[in-house]
């Protein structure tokens, strides 16, 4: 076997198993399946817009085109770059059986072969798309040259996109490996970066961030791709710039390939750094955690202990607390935008507080033990220590925080004093009664296999059924309290009854609370009988 073949076999055996990790996937291929065909209007009214875009441009001035040409090729390059570097952190980089290859075929045949499948697979789509889209725009222009012009911009665009992509993303993986610090801040990151993408999108804001980042490449070659797509238009584009933006793909793959080369050998011959957490002794844990061993039961601190130590080793594994922030993300926006924060705000921090302290520990109470399971249940009455640890352990974090952002959230609020007391009363109710809510649930639809959080890391987290039932179970007890202190419905049922806002709110968190006790109750006795006579097998 020759040298050159090595990466065409890697890349072969890429597709091949990426593939059959699809097929035997049946959720997955069926997702992929509905985003096909969702694209499918979409790619054809592109190639239609493309084909009036040609009309136009064969129609129009030629000094403001030439420059619309050059802006949208650095964006699509900005697009290949992100999109690519992505893919090539979360996915790419991170090949099935790295240690096996590496001992077969050098690192060379190996980044070779994975940046030739991520091209293969663009390929797929450039090619298809792409090319319908040149033909429709060359007929719309009535320019028969601009079809080869087209296709090969873009076809530079992505032979320089991906491995400027591929580069960032061995970048920040090799400062990863090699930094402790960063190694411990990695998951923080993800979230900030994750809080920012939802606030891009509920903000629209992609123009404030793409904006710099253009004006710092559009002086550059990456700006001459327009000129070659535009050669044959007679719009005003460099033959010369058309030239260049040629010579200047082929000097950067040339570069880029060594420095791949090098930045591959790097990551993955690195001696890397560890986290490690020491083990504690359980006087320091006792003493760390103040006076709560001294409160409660030993069994039942032990859980909490444990719940928290989790969470602290391993916090991507709650990352499933995140998903309420897609729902504060418009309301917060909101806020921000208009400088004011309305009533509503405060009660969507209610709800999203009180599910989150719930679902945190209490939502999966067999499977958050993991493979201590089997020792917990023969444990002398596990159903307690159990259902009451998880209920504390998620309620002591998440309430405190829940009823401080409600209070104030609520006095920025037009809400009066009065009904922002109200309002702290229900988060405090709700958040401690949703995690005894939640047991029940759990114990009814547990999971205890893990699944995958992230590309590389498995957790046990609760199953889809239980989140379902539960988001249902909290909405409901909740709603006397939305109700009461949104700012119509409250008005409306004073007016109607003739009594102040402040007692229809009063009433609505006593009726949220009186329904959170019952059916928490209710849910811990269930919770804690299934557990009682839980058989393993």
């Amino acid at each position: 076997m020759t040298r050159g073949t090595r990466p065409r076999l890697v890349a072969r055996i890429e597709l091949r198993r990426r593939w059959r990790t699809i097929k035997g996937n049946t959720t997955q291929l069926l997702a992929i399946a509905f985003v096909a065909v969702m694209l499918l209007p979409f790619s054809l009214a592109g190639v239609l817009g493309a084909y009036l875009a040609g009309g136009f441009v064969a129609g129009s001035e030629t000094e403001p085109l030439i420059d619309w040409a050059r802006m949208a090729f650095v964006y699509g390059w900005i697009f290949v770059v992100g999109f690519g570097g992505y893919r090539a952190y979360a996915v790419a980089l991170r090949p099935d059986n790295l240690d096996g290859l590496l001992t077969t075929v050098s690192h060379r045949d190996v980044i070779g072969g994975l940046i030739l499948t991520e091209l293969a697979l663009w390929s797929a789509f450039f090619l298809t798309i792409g090319s319908a889209a040149a033909v429709a725009f060359a007929a719309g222009a009535g320019s028969v040259l601009t079809i080869p012009a087209l296709l090969l911009a873009l076809c530079l665009v992505l032979v320089t996109g991906l491995p400027a992509g591929f580069l960032l993303a061995l970048g920040v993986r090799n400062a990863g490996v090699r930094s402790r610090l960063l190694s411990r801040l990695r998951t923080l990151f993800l979230v900030f970066l994750g809080v920012g993408y939802f606030a891009l999108i509920s903000t629209n804001a992609f123009a404030s961030v793409l904006e710099p980042i253009y004006r710092v490449l559009a002086p550059t070659p990456i700006d001459w791709f327009g000129d070659l797509a535009a050669v044959g238009l007679g719009i005003g584009a460099s033959p010369f710039r058309a030239i260049g933006a040629v010579g200047f793909s082929i000097a950067f793959v040339v570069a880029a390939v060594a420095s791949l080369y090098r930045l591959a050998e790097w990551l993955w011959y690195a001696d890397g750094v560890h986290v490690t957490h020491e083990v504690e002794r359980s006087a320091d844990g006792a003493s760390r955690f103040g006076g709560l061993s001294r409160v409660l039961s030993r069994p039942v601190f032990g859980v909490v202990a444990v719940d928290w130590k989790r969470a602290r080793r391993s916090p991507i594994s709650l990352s499933f607390a995140l998903y309420p922030l897609i729902v504060l993300a418009g309301p917060i926006v909101t806020a921000v935008q208009t400088g004011e924060v309305g009533t509503g705000l405060p009660l969507w921090i209610l709800v999203c507080g009180t599910w989150v302290a719930g679902s945190l520990f209490a939502l999966n109470v067999l499977g958050q033990e993991g493979a201590a399971l089997p020792v917990t249940l023969l444990s002398e009455a596990p159903e307690r220590s159990l259902v009451v640890g998880h209920v504390v352990s998620g309620a002591l974090l998440i309430a405190p925080v829940t009823v401080a952002a409600t209070v104030v959230a609520g006095l920025l609020s037009p809400h009066s004093a009065p009904a922002v007391a109200s309002l702290g009363v229900s988060a405090l109710v709700l958040s401690v009664g949703s995690g005894a809510i939640g047991t029940g649930i759990g114990v009814g639809f547990p999971r205890l296999e893990a699944v995958s959080v992230s590309r590389s890391t498995k957790a046990i987290v609760p199953s889809v059924f239980a989140f379902v039932i539960y988001s249902a179970a909290v909405l409901v007890v909740a709603l006397p309290t939305v109700v009461a202190h949104s700012g119509v419905a409250s008005h409306a049922l004073a007016s109607i009854v003739g009594v102040d806002r402040f007692v229809i709110g009063l009433v609505g968190t006593v009726v949220s609370a009186v329904i959170a006790c019952f059916v928490g109750v209710g849910s811990m006795y269930v919770a804690r009988d299934r557990v009682r006579g839980y058989r393993l097998g």
